[in-house]
């Protein structure tokens, strides 16, 4: 049993089995992360980048409400503790012994998680995106900024991923689906998710 709440903007709670994976707390307006979630389970907190709208360093407070570690981007800035664990893109490490993460790039900031753990797969783009800005860069600078999205995407191409956490941005425009779309054609997940707009806070699925 998998349960995923949007926490709000591309925040998320993904409760499995023994384990909670939590991505980008930025605002909790339903107060959906409780001391009560951390109980009898190990959690993983993950920060893509150092974006005020993906890191919130309110995080750090539940350092004490039960086993947590916590996988942040190296460009982010954190308090010294044993728990907290930065990472870059092409990394990968075991945490907890049965949670595996590697680390892919962005096209803006940070890095993107691929998460294996109890036999589900999860992707969190972060920031990663077709950001087809159309009217502020040119005809060259789209074709570029696509591909450099496709190339990044494409090396999770053959990966069976069950849910994919994938940028849908209403200020793109017309263009807000296109990183979903390509997404959708190359990495082939069970699920996409969309994430990085207003007013998707506290949705279950």
């Amino acid at each position: 049993m998998v349960e995923i709440t949007c926490i709000g903007h591309s925040g998320f709670l993904v409760e499995l089995p023994g384990h909670n994976l939590i991505f980008d707390y930025f605002t909790d307006k339903k107060r959906i992360i409780t001391p009560e979630i951390f109980k009898n389970k190990k959690t993983c907190v993950f920060v893509s980048h150092r974006h005020f709208d993906h890191y919130n360093k309110d995080i750090f407070r539940w350092n004490g409400w039960g086993d947590i570690v916590y996988v942040l981007d190296s460009g982010c800035s954190a308090p010294k503790s044993d728990n907290i664990i930065f990472v870059s893109v092409g990394g990968g490490i075991d945490v907890f012994d049965d949670v595996n993460v590697k680390t892919y790039g962005s096209t803006d900031e940070g890095v993107s998680f691929l998460v294996k753990t109890g036999g589900f797969t999860i992707f969190h783009a972060g920031d990663l995106n077709d950001w087809y800005w159309e009217g502020e860069s040119t005809p060259e600078e789209l074709v570029l900024y696509e591909n450099n999205y496709i190339n990044i995407i494409k090396q999770l191409a053959g990966i069976k991923i069950d849910a994919a956490f994938v940028p849908e941005d209403p200020r793109l425009g017309r263009n807000s689906g296109r990183g979903v779309r390509l997404f959708k054609e190359i990495v082939a997940p069970a699920k996409i998710i969309p994430m990085h707009f207003s007013g998707n806070d506290g949705v279950r699925c």
